[in-house]
């Protein structure tokens, strides 16, 4: 399609140019009607006849949404052999924020929003039993706390307790009200009644709240709620520390306590989001004394309390304080009887060939343990893949459960009686869930998965491959010896040859410290079935590869990445049949940060660059980021940044240095710069001082500004505008 779109472009009419791009909407359109799994459960384990019940995500460009549905499948199961007996249609549930089964399966909790009279949403909580609703609560009518937190992937729960009777959730904690000192009753009556109703403060109309940041905005102060389902009545557990914001709370056994993380206010909040190095702790509250302890030091950052399935054993996920924003993770267990904690995964500093590199993953499943108690059943980056793993916490050992050429990603849902529910999908293949049962302890490898879709979805017209590189030994870190090798992953449209060799995308990812893995996505695909061929980057510094390759990028950055992605590129052209006249370059975040190197460090390289909410100016990106301390980090390296000092004046010579825009007169590649009105990650300020940059000097550029949205520009008119423009750009520049 590649040639076809350019051609055209250079000779045709605009009717006929808008006809072409009209192709890319279509492919675009078609790409974003695949939905992907956001939940999912299994039900009666242990009977013949399983429940499996799942959420859905998918793009309604029509309506600019998100739309969520349910579907339900029923298998047959005769000791390993299973079998799709029935499925439901999808059922639309866009209004649901929370939808949790109880222990038993005989109730269901609904959270949904509804709108009022004034168009503003109202949370309500649902209670339903087989055949209909059995309660309606409305949560915030009970004036005990503001908003329940929705899915936030850092402090939301939603959590039946083992009685069924109550259900524990986070919420925002409420605000006293207040008005301005110069706000009157007119009669004494009126002021009498709001005194008797609400305390009023005045003078605090315009107090500053600090918010746990990017994509966290608004959230100040959790607080842990239990609802009393027979009285309808709500707790707010006030044993909490003061200086503490907790989340991921889940109850103890008989409902006697709950677990939870709490991350530290003090001395202020950085932003939280993507950030794994924030020092908070796991604290246990007796819920019949009201006691208040702290299990661990608190002097590391924590995450994920986990339960096993007899309560025996509690694990956590552990990772440093202010080193990098994301990192491998140590596995903690804690013995509930004992009170004694100890490592079951410590670092794993470096790994040789394809052994297991570490603990990569950002949550566990809600349900995650083996019927023995003993395995623990999660996935985790493993280089370029997020394969299944079972941790054995008495052996401490690590097994891989998946390690299929074809499919690259798997993620687990839940985990019940020795059933595993996931999703997998590969750069060709969207996401499809499947069913597995657990083997004995010893046997895990021989697991079979059953697909709960009959027919499976395949882009023959997508070929893809993940590539190793060696790092010369000129270049590799003296202080990591040991990392001598990242990865890429190479889409390609099948029909590449020799003599139709396709336009190349280079593609580093954000982070810096994330991954990509061989996954289903969205834009690589769109841009391969566009003619595009799209090369990933993992350059050193990526999760999944060890503890040191992530430490290795530290005090590098702009320099040790920027060098392994153009080497990826260099030996692609070397070895891959695609146009070298044809180059172009794209990335978000830190991406962005490297598009904008690439095109400054290598000016007569690529033919068009897209950045996306792009780190340009280091310096001037620090403090009016939410997460400064990251940037010292990966500028200096661990221990620069303090909460009391700003950057001195060597310091800003240092990120000068490390940043794109000091290669900015050297820059001549046509770039477009896409940014969120709204991002607090990488303020917009950014991207528009590097638009001024580059049009003083002649560079043709363009941005786009996209209107509140933050910084993963994820809404989905976004997406699909944003996709259009990027190949619409990288064509009309080749």
């Amino acid at each position: 399609m590649f040639r076809h779109y350019r051609r055209m472009l250079a000779t045709a009419s605009a009717a006929v140019q808008e006809k072409m791009i009209e192709e890319v909407v279509n492919i675009y359109r078609e790409l974003a009607k695949l939905p992907v799994p956001s939940s999912g459960s299994i039900l009666n384990g242990k009977g013949k006849a399983v429940t499996v019940h799942s959420q859905w995500t998918q793009r309604d460009i029509e309506r600019s949404e998100k739309v969520k549905f349910s579907r339900s499948h029923v298998v047959s199961k005769n000791g390993d052999e299973m079998e799709v007996v029935a499925s439901s249609f999808p059922q639309d549930c866009t209004n649901e924020s929370w939808n949790k089964v109880s222990p038993s399966g005989k109730l269901r909790v609904i959270m949904r929003k509804v709108p009022n009279k004034k168009g503003e949403d109202k949370q309500f909580i649902e209670i339903w039993c087989d055949n209909h609703k059995t309660k309606n609560i409305d949560v915030q009518n009970l004036d005990k706390h503001g908003k329940v937190y929705e899915p936030d992937g850092q402090f939301a729960v939603m959590e039946w307790s083992f009685s069924e009777r109550k259900l524990l959730y986070i919420a925002e904690r409420k605000v006293t009200k207040s008005a301005s000192y110069f706000d009157k009753k007119t009669k004494d009556s009126d002021e009498e009644s709001c005194k008797a109703t609400e305390e009023v403060t005045k003078g605090d109309e315009h107090v500053y709240r600090e918010d746990w940041g990017e994509q966290l905005v608004g959230k100040h102060h959790p607080v842990i709620c239990i609802l009393d389902l027979d009285s309808e009545e709500v707790e707010i557990l006030k044993s909490v520390p003061e200086d503490v914001s907790p989340g991921q709370a889940t109850w103890c056994a008989d409902d006697a306590g709950i677990v939870f993380t709490g991350w530290n206010h003090e001395p202020y909040r950085l932003g939280l989001i993507y950030c794994t190095q924030r020092r908070s702790a796991i604290y246990h509250i007796d819920l019949k004394s009201s006691a208040c302890n702290q299990l661990n030091s608190g002097e590391n950052a924590v995450r994920c309390p986990t339960f096993s399935s007899d309560h025996s054993i509690l694990v956590w996920m552990e990772t440093d304080v202010l080193g990098p924003h994301a990192s491998e993770n140590k596995l903690i267990m804690y013995d509930w009887n004992t009170k004694e904690s100890s490592v079951v995964l410590d670092y794993v500093n470096s790994s040789q060939g394809d052994d297991f590199p570490g603990l990569f993953t950002g949550s566990f499943p809600a349900r995650c343990w083996s019927s023995d108690n003993k395995r623990l059943i999660t996935h985790s980056g493993w280089r370029s893949r997020s394969e299944i793993i079972v941790i054995n916490v008495e052996t401490k050992k690590v097994i891989r459960l998946t390690n299929d050429a074809l499919f690259g990603n798997w993620i687990v849902l839940d985990v019940c009686d020795d059933l595993i529910l996931a999703h997998r999908s590969s750069p060709c293949q969207p996401h499809a869930m499947v069913l597995g049962h657990l083997p004995a302890s010893g046997k895990e490898t021989d697991i079979k998965w059953m697909p709960l879709e009959s027919e499976a979805v395949v882009f023959e017209d997508i070929k893809w491959e993940v590539i190793r590189h060696q790092v010369p030994s000129d270049a590799i870190n003296p202080k990591y010896p040991s990392v001598i090798d990242y990865e890429s992953i190479l889409y390609q449209p099948a029909n590449t040859s020799q003599e139709d060799k396709p336009p190349l995308v280079l593609f580093p990812h954000g982070g810096p410290h994330s991954m990509f893995t061989a996954e289903f996505m969205l834009y690589a695909a769109g841009l391969c079935k566009c003619g595009f061929a799209v090369q990933m980057v993992n350059f050193r510094g990526s999760l999944g590869f060890g503890q040191d390759n992530v430490y290795s990028l530290l005090g590098n950055v702009g320099s040790q990445d920027v060098k392994d992605c153009y080497r990826v590129l260099e030996e692609t052209l070397e070895t891959k049949p695609v146009n070298r006249e044809k180059l172009c370059v794209m990335g978000g975040s830190h991406g962005g940060f490297l598009t904008a190197h690439l095109i400054g460090q290598y000016p007569d390289t690529f033919k068009a660059a897209v950045c996306r909410n792009p780190v340009i100016n280091v310096g001037s990106k620090t403090y009016t980021s939410d997460i400064p301390d990251v940037t010292c980090t990966e500028t200096f390296g661990v221990g620069h940044f303090d909460y009391k000092d700003s950057a001195r004046p060597e310091d800003y010579e240092a990120m000068w240095k490390h940043s794109p825009i000091s290669h900015c007169d050297k820059m001549k590649t046509p770039t477009m710069i896409m940014l969120g009105s709204n991002d607090l990650r990488v303020p917009p300020k950014q991207g528009l001082a590097f638009y001024k940059a580059l049009k003083s000097r002649a560079v043709p550029v363009r941005v786009l500004m996209y209107a509140d949205n933050s910084h993963p520009l994820n809404k989905v008119d976004t997406e699909a505008d944003a996709f259009v423009n990027i190949v619409h750009w990288f064509v009309k520049h080749l």
